[in-house]
C-alpha cells in the first residue's frame, strides 16, 4: 500500500483513522474506540473512515460545551 502524504484535515468532515490520529493526539486502537462510543465509525466495504463533526460533538459534550 502507498503511503499518502496527509494535508490538513482541520476542514475535513470525515477522514481515515490515521488522519484521525493526527488530528485527536491519541493512538489508533483509541481513537477507534473514542469514534465507536461516538457512532462515527463509517465503514466503506473494508476501509474505514471517521466522522470528524460527529467526534468533535462527542468531545465538546464530554467537556461540558
Amino acid at each position: 500500500m502507498r503511503k499518502r502524504d496527509v494535508g490538513d484535515t482541520s476542514n475535513a468532515k470525515i477522514g481515515t483513522v490515521e488522519e484521525a490520529c493526527d488530528r485527536y493526539g491519541f493512538g489508533r486502537n483509541k481513537i477507534r474506540e473514542i469514534a465507536s462510543d461516538a457512532g462515527a465509525v463509517i465503514k466503506l466495504g473494508r476501509s474505514v473512515r471517521i466522522n470528524f463533526t460527529i467526534l468533535d460533538h462527542y468531545f465538546d459534550s464530554l467537556s461540558g460545551e
